[in-house]
Parts: C-alpha cells; sequence; structure tokens
C-alpha cells in the first residue's frame, strides 16, 4: 500500500514539474500559419497585358501574359508586389461572323510568378478594361469573356436604308410590286450586313482581373528579397561613403589655424 501510493505521489510531483515546461514549449513553438496570407475570391487584380490576342487569329490554349501594375494588400500588407508576372491562357475563341456577330473569346488567369521565382496557382477572369493600347473598343461580357462590338452605326444606316429604298420606289409601281420591292430590299439588307469586330486587345492594353477562388501564401515567399547587408558593417562597402581625397593623410588631422582649408574638388566621372 505504501509504495503504490509512493509511486502515485512521484507520479504527481514529475507531472507537476513538466507541465510548466510543456506549455512554454507549446508556446514558444511557432504557429504554421502565423505567416501565411490569404487572398480572398473576389479580390481585384490591376494588369498590364504583353500578349496580342484576337478572336480571329488566338487559338484555346494560347498563352497570355501580363504583370502587375498595382500591388495586392491584405491587413495593411503588400503580400503580392507590383511588377510580378500574371499569366493565363485563352479557354475559347470564335471568330466574328456576319449578320453583324462579333467574335469573343475567354482568358483565364492561372499563374502568379513570385520573386523567388516560385509560380503559384490562381483562378482569375477577365472582368474591365481599362485602355486599350490598339485602339479597339471591345467590351467585357458578364461571364467574364471579351465581345467583339457589331458593325459601326454608319454602316448599319447605310444597309437599313436599302429596304427602304426598294419600298419607295416600289409604291411608284403599284402596291403589289411595293410589297416585293420591299421584300427583297429586306433580303438583300440581311445579306449585306457585314461581320461584326473581332474581340482583340493589344500588348499595353490595360485591363482588370477577378480572382474566382482564394490563395494562400507564405509571406516570406511572397516578399520580394531584402538586400544584403555591407561585409561587418563597413559603410564603404555599400559605395555611398565618400572616398578619401588623393594624398590626404589616413588620420583625420585637423587642419592649421592660421591656414585657410584646402579646396577639395570632385573629379567628374570619366576624367583624370
Amino acid at each position: 500500500m505504501n509504495r503504490r501510493l509512493l509511486a502515485v505521489w512521484t507520479a504527481v510531483i514529475l507531472l507537476a514539474a513538466v507541465a510548466p515546461v510543456l506549455r512554454a514549449q507549446d508556446q514558444d513553438s511557432p504557429d504554421p500559419n502565423a505567416n501565411e496570407y490569404t487572398i480572398p475570391e473576389g479580390t481585384e487584380f490591376k494588369l498590364q497585358l504583353h500578349s496580342s490576342i484576337n478572336s480571329k487569329t488566338s487559338k484555346a490554349g494560347d498563352r497570355v501574359l501580363s504583370t502587375l501594375i498595382d500591388p495586392v494588400s491584405i491587413e495593411d500588407t503588400d503580400v503580392l508586389p507590383k511588377g510580378l508576372r500574371v499569366d493565363g491562357h485563352i479557354g475559347e475563341a470564335k471568330s466574328a461572323a456576319r449578320r453583324g456577330k462579333g467574335g469573343s473569346l475567354s482568358i483565364v488567369f492561372d499563374t502568379v510568378e513570385l520573386p523567388n521565382g516560385e509560380k503559384l496557382a490562381i483562378l482569375g477572369s477577365l472582368t474591365e478594361i481599362f485602355s486599350s493600347a490598339g485602339g479597339g473598343n471591345p467590351i467585357v461580357g458578364p461571364e467574364g469573356d471579351l465581345k467583339g462590338r457589331g458593325p459601326s452605326l454608319k454602316k448599319r444606316a447605310a444597309i437599313a436604308a436599302v429596304p427602304i429604298a426598294a419600298g419607295a420606289g416600289g409604291v411608284a409601281a403599284g402596291a403589289t410590286a411595293a410589297g416585293a420591292a420591299a421584300a427583297a430590299g429586306g433580303i438583300a439588307a440581311a445579306i449585306l450586313i457585314p461581320k461584326g469586330q473581332q474581340a482583340a486587345l493589344s500588348a499595353g492594353s490595360l485591363i482588370g482581373m477577378r480572382l474566382d477562388r482564394d490563395v494562400t501564401l507564405n509571406a516570406a515567399v511572397a516578399a520580394p528579397p531584402a538586400a544584403d547587408p555591407p561585409p561587418d558593417g563597413n559603410p564603404a562597402a555599400t559605395g555611398n561613403a565618400p572616398a578619401a581625397a588623393a594624398g590626404s593623410p589616413a588620420t583625420n588631422t585637423p587642419p592649421a589655424t592660421n591656414a585657410p582649408p584646402a579646396a577639395h574638388h570632385a573629379t567628374p566621372a570619366g576624367q583624370k
């Protein structure tokens, strides 16, 4: 009985001694998620396009290159600095068709290249066109696809005048002839309607991208690498310390009180 009691008390004493140590180790151990940031779905990226895309010539799978113009911040911290590569690919492309149907294509943004060269998988879609470098005027549809517009108003007005003119000419010849002429004019107008405009953006265009799912990244990986400190704390190693004048002594000897200080003139670079 005494041995059991002694064993129990020994276990209690050991537990009491070890518990504070275990708590301290738990407090000191770093949280694996402490340096992680999550960029939430819906975050907007402003990008500059470096690839020219066109619904007539682009094919599904073609790579689309761009760079981040403004940094992406989470909790007042820039987790994605500006200048990072943000790339994607063409998802689908349809050329413009007759009867005024404009072309269309979709862009799927899939990669962010971090400062250390690591590639972070993302999913993003086109949301906005801030400026078109090629002078075109495409629009962004509700599903994030780039759409070419229809024929210009000038062309549409000219085509619309065809059945009107045909009907007016038929009136002079009688009601039956007028109806036939108007019908013929309508058919001609439908045939004459040109293709819509291609969906196109040139390199240099400024666009908006929306993140379509959360992205988690390590802050240390996302941050740009810090500059190397000068060796041994020597300020001269940084190149910012002024060089000593030629022929001057190594010690800092003050000038004589009765003599004016010598003038030092900086020699321009490349001259001796």
